[in-house]
């Protein structure tokens, strides 16, 4: 089990990932301050906004708009 963070789309004090999900700096950012239960829902709910929109994730600008979704729905500013 991940250690416990301060989930920033909930608010409660509950257990982390055990590693960053993605690399580089936002993948850290979401390993300290996003829940596990959090980061499931977010992987769901980006699964349903690709196939819902026929999103393509070879286009760098739907990589990126999908990356401001996820920011968004986990609560994450935009800092860093």
């Amino acid at each position: 089990m991940g250690a416990t963070v301060l989930c920033s789309r909930c608010g409660q004090e509950r257990a982390g990932l055990k590693s960053a999900p993605t690399g580089g700096p936002m993948g850290q950012r979401v390993l300290e301050n996003v829940c596990r239960d959090c980061w499931a829902e977010w992987r769901e709910a980006s699964a349903q906004l690709i196939n819902h929109h026929g999103l393509v994730l070879g286009d760098p600008r739907t990589r990126e708009k999908l990356r401001e979704a996820m920011q968004d729905f986990l609560g994450l500013d935009d800092g860093e």
